[in-house]
């Protein structure tokens, strides 16, 4: 393997592409000073990766791209390759891990529009990365930063550098850095165990004396334990005793209920088989009269006709009776029900006069008093006009502020007394309008169905046949059996939908304890509706709502449980609106009366706050509302700041009150609150909250359940009427029957529309007054308010006579003006509310007035129908037995037929008779029906209320985390479970107090002294193991640095001897028993010269000598393909370069060798040449066709320097190195022990982690690997010369190529500094020595 090339593109001083060729042996570029000749070993090192870009003779990466030179323009990006010859070496393997016989490595970088430089890396023209590159040349031998690669310098720096220096060159060629780390690490982690050992026997000691404290205490602490687990036992036992005999209850309740569910549903089908069973004998019937008519005729027939025409009308009329007496008893029933209303209106209207006679005594009491107080003040004026004459003027003054008053006074009582009135009038009026469009809807229904008997009529007429009528029949007898089906089922659903109403009710009642519940918020808005309380705006969250959707979680959380506060005008709402509620069970509410609140403005630090980032703004300034409710508003807000998230709040934190938009609240004491959102029962905008939305979401799902049911049941009764029709049609098929209902249908028809009409026009006339009665009523309310506001007035400057007249007057007359005055002023009062009461129970009177009639009137119009239905009954009865006498006589006119008509006779008269019989049992049936099933509604009743009690104790039960009891489960009586309770509760009683966390706190002392005992054991242990690990480490590292001391030292003694014949070379040791505590030396003796001569004493040349004789003893002992040398030869003389470079000539025939030389003798010995010159303009060239002269016989130097390598080779083969892979690997920190968890921290010891201590001992170099790599590296990995810095620009650029590589600024900053001191200290070395000699 060898270099074969080096391709070029805008490198440094190489404008545009070039390539340099390289062949094996010995290689020399030469050129002039300054014509770009070094450039190619940068070029070199560049692409296999220098420690920084500071060896490149740069300062940053963009200085290695091609200037333009002195005219030309700068280019804007440059690329190195490296090009290997890569044929397999005689085991068959290739030294370069890549299958192909020429390998490329390429780097580039290029500028971006900002002019940052961008790396790039390519092996073979495809990306990689320079890790990856980097390590595929290593593995090669190839380092950017090993002794392959000499520079300028580094031949003086090493025969310079201070004897410790060049002890850490030894120890980066042997690879001990890596026990280094170990041994830093378990030293660090050994001094954490020693100081955890010492804080856990204080702290044992601690433990075991607070242990003997605790005793006492614990054994009282169990036996109260004991005792209150017996008592929670109990008191579960209790609970669920409670629960089972409430199921209990509920269960019986069921059983009766499924008994009668069981009956219920035999009844519906013994009905559903009944009322086939009479479609069946109506079927026969229609076919017997069939038969009949095919029989009869002529006279006979008309008889037989008639006979049936009479047993029709005896059926007809017999149901036409039992509708009437159905009638009957409905009315009878709403004359009782409205009996009771009556009767409950009477006594509302006998309180009501009650009320109006205590309102008009009040009234005559109030104006006896001012009477007497008008009689006092007139005396007292009288007095007052015997004094002085501004007195007078006063008096007088007064004297028509009164006179004002009492003409206001005047006027507002008539203007509140039309205005009542209009009210009450336009009251009766809207009720009239109601009625009448009531009956208007009943008359328009009535017409319509009309219209639609008249459509089947005309539609029939002589085209119906019995057996179209039959099928009509049979169809709605099918239409009924579904419809049967759908109301049950309707039925259910509604019922289910009652019993979830119920119980949301019933949970919602269980919360109205709490102010602002749903149905106290409710209550609140009905009374507000009524107007019986005056000055109720609303709760705040109907007032109010958020500017920005998006806000409105986060302004809900901020006022919280004020969106339910009611706003009222002033207190003395407020105070009407809680006693309301008192009387009426209404719950309790938060009132916020505008007259009484005081807020107080953002100020200090809340203000300040506002303006920080994040901060969207207070809570009342992103809600939207009317001015007047802005106390309010800012009352409920509380300065509360709304923020974008939880990071603002906790920048912000500390006497300001915060919100973030998910709903956390940080209060300004700094309590915080979120967590996941709860909408059971969170308050929300718009006057509800969750639970109320559930509920009326409930109460519209049992509407429609029930409206659904009325309808099914609607049709299901149009249904069975439509049915009884057919029935009558069936049985009075005639054609004279149908023209007479034609004429009978025409004339309710023209009956139905002129009550249409009728109605009609007094719905009109009626919404007419009703609309002149609404004007007069808003004409004098508005009048009422404004007499209203005029007698306030009034009343103001009558105050203000009276108090100017008192402070003129007297005192004792100004005593009785005032007294005189305030008794005015409470009379008036009192008159005021007097008339305002009496004026309500007129009202009030006059409704009931008005329904006591209106229930007189239904009560009369329910008499009249039962007096009308009692004498249709009676005429039907009488028609009925004129029937029979008359079918007995045709009876016998008809038995003159023959068998067969006699027999179908029969049968039908047997059919009608078991039709009958069966319809009596149905109906029986169906009224046993009803009762059960009203029965049954009485029991779910009672069973949902029982259900809910159930629900209740269920509810208690899971509050107290308390398991229902299974059914198998024996359990006390509720007795004997609270007689224990109570007995357990006076057990605990004569305990006493008892401290009941010795329990906890001597098992936490056990525990503790356990774990500290343990983990006590655990630290020696591994205290143990470090100190062992320690010892084996540092002699596994000293062996290894001797073992490779030794090696080099061999190979510095023969290269030393083959540069310096009849010399004598080696290292030595300053301190060989720990070698670690001294340097490195150079023993060193050049031909002629004695072996005391000091090495400070040696020329320039000689140590130059010394230098790379060490040099080429550590490439032996790590050799690689080729070595590049730059100018190393420049502080020689003639024939130690020859030396230099007839050694050089004697290696290339095993490695490639390239020295970059002006020396001619070193040009004499090289193999190839390569010449780089410029033309003055800064752009390098090649020069082509370049020789070299022959070089000298060196037949005896090769044959000596061939028996030095191999000797050297086998030497190396032999030495056997410690393994670093292999050496004992310092475990990971134990961390703190947990039984120093909390002690630590009371006691204030800082129990700090291993695993940071660790990281902080680190060296710098140590850090910035394990901050490049994620894991500890051995530091033999890491190359010498302060690779550590190269990894770090290796590893940024593998992660982000395209990044600004401003770390590598940074890494040539600081080996510049290095650098520097390391000059110095040779400098202060070297002068050191000379003051010596």
């Amino acid at each position: 393997m060898h270099l074969i090339r080096i391709e070029l593109d805008n490198f440094k001083s190489f404008g545009g592409e070039i390539t340099i060729p390289f062949d094996e042996g010995f290689t020399a570029i030469t050129g002039p000073n300054g014509s770009g000749k070094s450039n190619c070993g940068d070029a070199i090192q560049f692409v296999l990766g220098p420690k920084s870009t500071r060896t490149l003779r740069a300062s940053n990466v963009t200085e290695l791209i091609f200037n333009g030179g002195s005219k030309g323009k700068g280019a804007r990006h440059m690329s190195a390759t490296l090009v290997f010859y890569n044929s397999p070496e005689i085991d068959g393997r290739r030294r370069l891990r890549i299958d192909t016989d020429e390998v490329s490595f390429t780097r580039s970088v290029r500028l971006n529009r900002k002019s940052k430089p961008i790396s790039s890396y390519r092996i073979n023209d495809e990306p990689s990365t320079a890790t990856e590159m980097r390590r595929i040349l290593a593995e090669a031998g190839l380092h950017g930063d090993g002794y392959n690669i000499v520079l300028q310098g580094d031949v003086t720096k090493l025969a310079t550098m201070t004897p410790h220096k060049r002890r850490g060159v030894l120890e980066e060629v042997a690879g001990v850095t890596a026990y280094d780390d170990e041994i830093r690490r378990a030293n660090n982690q050994r001094k954490h165990v020693e100081n955890n050992i010492e804080t856990i026997d204080v702290f044992e000691d601690d433990q075991k004396k607070r242990l003997k404290g605790l005793e006492k205490e614990r054994t009282q602490a169990l036996k109260f334990k004991e005792l209150k687990g017996e008592l929670d036992t109990s008191k579960i036992i209790l609970h669920q005793s409670r629960h089972r005999n409430r199921i209990d209850e509920v269960r019986l309740l069921g059983d009766e209920r499924s008994n009668y569910t069981d009956e219920v549903e035999k009844l519906k089908g013994q009905l559903h088989s009944g009322n086939l069973k009479l479609g069946e004998y109506d079927e026969e019937l229609v076919q017997i009269g069939n038969d009949l008519d095919d029989i009869m005729s002529g006279d006979a027939r008309q008889l037989l006709e008639t006979i049936r025409q009479h047993e029709i009308d005896i059926e007809t009329n017999s149901d036409r009776i039992g509708d009437h007496n159905r009638s009957i008893s409905e009315a009878e029933g709403d004359i009782e029900q409205i009996g009771d209303d009556l009767e409950a209106a009477q006594s509302a209207k006998s309180a009501a006069e009650n009320s109006l006679n205590n309102a008009r005594e009040s009234l005559e009491s109030a104006d006896a008093a001012s009477i007497q107080a008008a009689k006092d003040e007139d005396e007292a004026r009288n007095a007052i006009e015997s004094g002085d004459r501004h007195g007078r003027d006063l008096n007088r003054a007064l004297g028509k502020a009164n006179e004002a008053v009492d003409e206001k006074h005047i006027a507002h009582a008539e203007a509140r007394l039309a205005a009542d009135r209009a009210e009450q009038n336009t009251q009766l009026a809207s009720e009239k309008l109601a009625d009448l469009e009531e009956e208007y809807e009943d008359a328009t229904m009535a017409r319509d169905d009309l219209e639609l008997v008249g459509e089947d009529l005309q539609d029939g007429g002589k085209t119906v046949d019995r057996g179209s009528l039959a099928e009509e029949m049979r169809r709605l007898t099918k239409q009924e059996n579904n419809l049967r089906e759908d109301r049950d089922r309707a039925e259910i659903r509604a019922r289910d939908s009652e019993v979830a109403l119920a119980k949301a009710r019933a949970r919602a009642e269980a919360r109205s304890s709490r102010p602002g519940s749903s149905i106290t918020l409710a209550a609140l808005t009905k009374l507000r509706q009524s107007g019986e309380v005056k000055g109720i705006l609303g709760s705040l969250g109907e007032l109010c709502s958020p500017k920005d959707p998006a806000h409105e979680d986060a302004l809900s959380n901020a006022l919280g449980g004020g969106l339910r506060s009611i706003v009222v005008t002033n207190d003395e709402v407020a105070a009407n609106c809680i006693k309301w509620l008192r009387l009426n069970g209404g719950g309790r509410a938060t009132f916020l009366p505008l007259n009484r609140l005081s807020v107080s403005r953002p100020q200090g630090r809340t203000l300040i706050v506002a303006n920080n980032p994040g901060v969207i703004g207070f809570a009342q300034n992103l809600l939207e509302y009317d001015d007047e409710i802005d106390l309010a508003v800012r009352y409920a807000s509380r300065n509360t700041l709304i923020v974008q998230s939880m990071d603002v709040a906790r920048r912000n934190m500390g006497g300001v009150r915060m919100v973030t938009l998910k709903g956390d609240v940080i209060e300004g004491s700094g309590a915080m609150t979120g967590g996941s959102p709860s909408s059971s029962n969170r308050s929300s905008f718009g006057g509800g909250s969750q639970n109320q939305l559930g509920l009326e979401k409930l109460e519209r799902v049992v509407e429609e359940a029930n409206l659904v049911y009325s309808t099914v049941e609607a049709a299901l009764r149009e249904l069975r009427s439509n049915q009884q029709i057919l029935r009558n049609q069936i049985n009075g098929l005639d054609d004279s029957d149908h023209s007479v209902k034609v004429r009978e249908w025409k004339s309710d028809l023209s009956r139905a529309q002129k009550d249409v009409d009728e109605l009609g026009k007094k719905v009109i006339a009626a919404r007419k007054h009703f609309g002149n009665f609404e004007k007069a009523f808003s004409s004098a309310k508005l009048q009422a308010e404004s007499a209203k506001k005029a007698l306030d007035d009034a009343m103001v400057a009558r105050t203000n006579a009276a108090n100017a007249l008192q402070n003129h007057t007297p005192d004792h007359l100004s005593q009785i003006l005032r007294n005189a005055e305030r008794t005015r002023t409470e009379s008036e009062r009192t008159r005021f509310a007097s008339e305002a009461s009496i004026s309500t129970e007129k009202e009030r009177m006059g409704i009931l007035d008005a329904r006591v009639s209106e229930l007189t009137r239904q009560i009369s119009r329910s008499q009249g129908v039962i007096e009308s239905a009692i004498l249709v009954v009676q005429s039907l009865t009488e028609s009925i037995n004129k029937s029979k006498i008359e079918l007995i006589e045709l009876k016998g006119q008809a038995s003159q037929f023959d068998e067969e008509q006699q027999l179908l006779t029969d049968r039908r008269e047997e059919i009608i008779a078991e039709r009958a019989s069966l319809r009596t049992s149905l109906d029986t049936m169906s009224q046993k029906r009803q009762t059960l099933s009203s029965r049954i509604e009485e029991l779910s009743i009672q069973i949902q209320q029982k259900r809910l009690a159930v629900d209740e104790i269920v509810a208690e039960l899971a509050a107290e985390h308390i398991e229902v009891p299974a059914a198998d489960i024996q359990l006390p009586t509720v007795a004997e479970a609270e007689k224990s309770v109570q007995g357990l509760e006076r057990r605990l009683g004569h305990l006493g107090d008892v401290n009941m966390l010795a329990i906890e706190q001597y098992d936490i002392a056990v525990e503790r002294i356990a774990g500290l005992v343990e983990d006590g054991k655990l630290l020696r242990q591994r205290r143990e193991d470090l100190v062992s690990i320690v010892d084996k480490l540092q002699a596994e590292r000293k062996s290894r640095l001797l073992l490779v001391y030794d090696h080099v030292n061999k190979n510095f003694s023969r290269v030393y001897e083959i540069l310096q014949p009849n010399g004598f070379g080696s290292l030595r040791l300053e301190n060989p028993k720990n070698p670690f505590e001294g340097g490195l030396e150079m023993d060193c003796v050049p031909p002629g010269k004695s072996r005391r001569t000091r090495r400070n004493l040696l020329s320039g040349g000689e140590k130059s000598m010394a230098a790379l004789a060490l040099i080429f003893a550590i490439q032996d002992y790590e050799p690689s393909p080729f070595y590049y040398f730059d100018e190393v030869d420049q502080n020689l003389d003639p024939f130690n370069s020859e030396r230099i470079a007839t050694l050089c000539r004697m290696r290339s025939q095993r490695a490639q060798f390239i020295m970059v030389t002006l020396r001619k003798v070193s040009l004499m010995l090289a193999d190839h040449h390569i010449g780089i010159t410029h033309a003055g303009d800064g752009l390098s060239r090649r020069i082509t066709d370049f020789d070299r002269v022959a070089a000298v016989e060196m037949s005896e130097e090769l044959e000596r320097e061939e028996r030095s390598r191999k000797q050297s080779d086998m030497e190396r083969e032999l030495l056997v190195l410690p393994d670093p892979n292999t050496m004992p690997r310092v475990p990971e920190a134990l961390g703190t022990p947990k039984s120093l968890g909390g002690l630590a921290d009371r006691a204030g010891a800082d129990a700090e982690d291993p695993v940071n201590l660790d990281e902080e001992s680190l060296t710098e170099p140590d850090q910035v690997v394990q901050a490049e790599t994620g894991t500890e590296l051995p530091v033999d990995e890491v190359s010498a010369f302060d690779s550590l810095i190269e990894r770090t620009e290796e590893w940024s650029e593998d992660l982000e190529e395209s990044d600004v590589v401003q770390n590598a600024i940074v890494d040539e900053q600081q080996s510049e500094t290095e650098s520097q001191s390391e000059i110095a200290e040779v400098l202060d070395s070297d002068s050191s020595e000379i003051e010596k000699e």
